[in-house]
């Protein structure tokens, strides 16, 4: 489990020193109910509904639920949630034992971005939110073996049923894909990059040498929706070894990944006005990731 962070199962980019990483930003805004607050059914759990502000929990007496408890307490009426997207949410974690907040979202001023349905996140809520919409506000009443089970944290004891309201601000498909156009007028020394836009890239680095510098190119001008740079970009991102090619992170087999562009040597200025499509080569030096160079392949669907 992340500090500071969704219920993380698994840190799913563990590989290469903080230059990919799953994030936490957004700025999206959503029709709430006007009612101050409202029962949510059998749980006995109280919820706000003005899903413009952070929830008001209040917590019934008693032991809690064995089961999964799953309850919508604003209903919205965007996209379905799918097992694989990229979800955008606002939440607050509490414990039913006393009711205690030990996360929030909201305390930190932005949504969380974050893979559901593929194991990324605790069962319970890979189970609750999938088939969800845009725009609702759901509670889930999650039993220790859903959660964290017998794992303990500063925060969260053993074995604690765990009680979170979740906005679902926004999706993003792991097969949305946007067409683009090539580059031709390449600088050389690149690796060799194919694959279609959709489709995980094949990289080769066969008689690639390693960058002085670490740096940023586009190989594929998009033709969707401009986005911004300065923002974080929705992807897909494949990272490589540049001496031997392994490929040591992909997105592919998951959900597309928060990416924030400041973190990768210039990206930022690679993408000053782009559009969803583009495609971008990051070439990163020996001296840039502890004496191992490295290739990025980063496929921008979005931003936010």
């Amino acid at each position: 489990m992340r500090e500071c962070g969704v219920p993380i199962r698994l840190l799913s980019l563990a590989v290469c020193a903080a230059l990919l990483t799953l994030v936490t930003g957004c700025s999206g805004d959503d029709d709430a109910s006007a009612s101050p607050t409202g029962a949510a059914g059998t749980s006995g759990v109280e919820v706000s509904t003005d899903t413009a502000v952070a929830p008001e929990i209040s917590m019934p007496d008693g032991d809690p639920p064995n089961e999964l408890v799953v309850e919508t307490v604003v209903e919205g009426d965007g996209d379905e949630v799918v097992a694989g997207d990229l979800l955008l949410a606002d939440y607050t974690g509490v414990l039913w034992d006393g009711g205690e907040e030990f996360d929030s979202s909201w305390s930190r001023g932005e949504p969380a971005a974050f893979g559901i349905g593929t194991g990324a996140v605790i069962d319970g809520w890979d189970q609750g939110l999938v088939g969800q919409q845009v725009g609702d506000r759901v509670l889930l009443v999650i039993p220790p073996d859903l959660a964290y089970g017998d794992q303990e944290s500063p925060t969260i004891p053993a074995d604690s049923t765990l009680v979170f309201v979740v906005d679902i601000r926004d999706t993003f498909s792991a097969t949305d894909a946007a067409g683009g156009t090539p580059v031709t007028d390449l600088p050389e020394g690149l690796p060799e990059v194919t694959g279609d836009p959709g489709e995980q890239p094949e990289i080769s680095v066969e008689g690639v040498e390693a960058p002085a510098q670490s740096e940023s190119v586009v190989v594929v001008e998009g033709s969707g929706d401009p986005i911004d740079p300065e923002a974080t970009l929705v992807a897909h991102a494949v990272q490589a070894s540049l001496t031997s090619g392994e490929v040591l992170f992909t997105s592919w087999d998951g959900s597309p990944v928060g990416l924030q562009a400041q973190a990768l040597p210039g990206m930022v200025e690679a993408l000053e006005g782009a559009n969803a499509g583009t495609r971008v080569i990051t070439l990163i030096s020996a001296d840039d990731n502890e004496g191992e160079p490295l290739v990025l392949v980063v496929d921008v669907l979005a931003s936010y």
